[in-house]
């Protein structure tokens, strides 16, 4: 659910050569990084240090990491960051070696699935929809006996609970997270709507008032349209599956809840308040609207404040831009939004020694001081109360206050392996219908004959 592509980051913005360059702080900031490392022999650049030989006695941990979170990635921040949980580590238990396995598959997630039936990786950071793919085999440890009644309750609790949903046991711990969030110029809307029906007239007044400025953008394309309406979905009292696990997320009053959303954003786009492209664009097609000027509100992703907003924009139009809860609908529980995210998941090893090892590992990666350093370096927000309590930047930041208030309330997709289908089938509907396609009612009749057809042949 994370835009990979983003080259500016929370605390150390490296602006691309192309770009006027406007911070000042920041080039001071990233050029003393620079010279800090090449001070110690350049140690993360240019892939990282290589783990030493395995010593007598030690036991070799491998953990695979895409390599936009590793020692290997082009941004200074992240190699920096990531290295600090090795060495951390590593001085904490000298008997332990950790390796690192960065992915150079074409596609993570399968990579993920192979490395652990094969056994090639004892952890991997996995993103939480494929999570269920290898839980519900028994895959992975269970890590509830290991993990402390306080850092149990120091986790968001509904990522426990999304985690032990597949088959009841905690096959990882998540690290990682997001919240997509209603952006909106205060210039332009002073008061944040409540819900669609109160955004609309809204919407309507700066369109009127303000040529050329376009009053609202969503990602209404495929599944990021699907990610950021789940939340006005179970608000409407939408459920995905019956009780015994069939998907029923087109039926009776669950596809009466999809009709008002698609409605809803139908409606704007045929009156102007969102441009035609969205029934196409992806989250980042934004971006261009926003750097120009040309954009009212938005939802996205909720690093989106400090990696396009704050990191992008010149100081007094980035100072016009707040961020709160989706709006919801008359008459529903108003600012549901939906998380995503990713876990380190340890796999089970018949090695007492080594799976213990592992679940170290996986306990000390998503520990405070981990996750407060790695989600920084990488611009996500983090699953620990703690960090957000602690951590100046979390608790001082407006964007990260307003992803904190929305994770309060918010929940995860089911981790069942029919939700990415159900997302890629409603995302196509949405499209089919925006574009004029399809009527809503052949969108979403189709939509319903691929979820059943794919889960009938599971």
């Amino acid at each position: 659910m994370f835009d990979r592509s983003i080259n500016i980051c929370l605390t150390i913005a490296i602006p691309n050569v192309s770009e006027e360059v406007t911070n000042m702080k920041t080039l001071r900031l990233v050029s003393i990084l620079l010279v800090l490392l090449s001070l110690t022999g350049n140690l993360f650049a240019g892939g990282g240090k290589e783990a030493p030989p395995a010593k007598p006695g030690q036991v070799t941990v491998r953990f695979l990491v895409p390599q936009w979170v590793s020692t290997r990635d082009a941004r200074i921040e992240r190699q920096v960051a990531t290295q600090s949980v090795i060495d951390s580590f590593q001085a904490q238990y000298p008997n332990i070696r950790l390796e690192q396995v960065v992915s150079t598959a074409s596609n993570y997630d399968t990579d993920v699935v192979n490395q652990i039936n094969s056994g090639a990786v004892e952890v991997v950071w996995i993103n939480n929809p494929i999570y269920p793919t290898l839980q519900e085999t028994g895959k992975f440890i269970n890590l509830e006996p290991y993990l402390s009644a306080a850092d149990k309750e120091d986790f968001f609790p509904w990522t426990i609970e999304a985690i032990k949903s597949v088959n009841g046991e905690l096959g990882g711990l998540w690290h990682n997270t997001d919240v997509r969030l209603f952006f909106y110029r205060t210039d332009l809307i002073p008061t944040p709507p409540k819900t669609w029906e109160e955004f609309i007239p809204v919407a309507q007044r700066v369109l009127a008032s303000n040529p050329g400025i376009t009053p609202f953008f969503a990602s209404l394309g495929g599944t990021d349209a699907i990610v950021h309406t789940w939340g006005n979905f179970e608000a409407l009292g939408g459920t995905a599956f019956d009780k015994t696990g069939k998907p029923v997320v087109l039926e009776g009053a669950n596809r009466q809840a999809w009709e008002r959303i698609f409605q809803t954003f139908k409606q704007m786009m045929d009156s102007g308040l969102a441009p035609k492209s969205a029934s196409v664009a992806k989250e980042a097609g934004v971006v261009p609207l926003l750097l120009s000027g040309q954009v009212a509100s938005f939802i996205a992703n909720s690093n989106y404040g400090v990696r396009e907003i704050v990191a992008k924009l010149p100081a007094k139009e980035a100072a016009l831009w707040q961020a709160t809860n989706i709006p919801g609908y008359k008459g529903t529980a108003n600012g549901r939004s939906v998380s995503g995210g990713w876990l380190f998941s340890a796999r089970k090893i018949a090695d007492p020694a080594l799976q213990d090892a592992a679940v170290k590992f996986v306990l000390h990666a998503t520990s405070f001081m981990s996750q407060r350093n790695v989600n920084k370096a990488g611009g996500w927000t983090p699953t620990r109360t703690s960090v957000f309590q602690n951590d100046p930047f979390y608790n001082g930041d407006r964007f990260m206050i307003a992803a904190n208030q929305a994770l309060a309330t918010s929940s995860v997709r089911p981790l069942n392996v029919m939700s990415s289908i159900m997302a890629q089938a409603l995302g196509e509907a949405f499209s089919q219908y925006l574009s004029g396609s399809a009527t809503l009612q052949q969108a979403l009749d189709q939509a319903n004959l691929v979820i059943q057809q794919e889960y009938a042949s599971l």
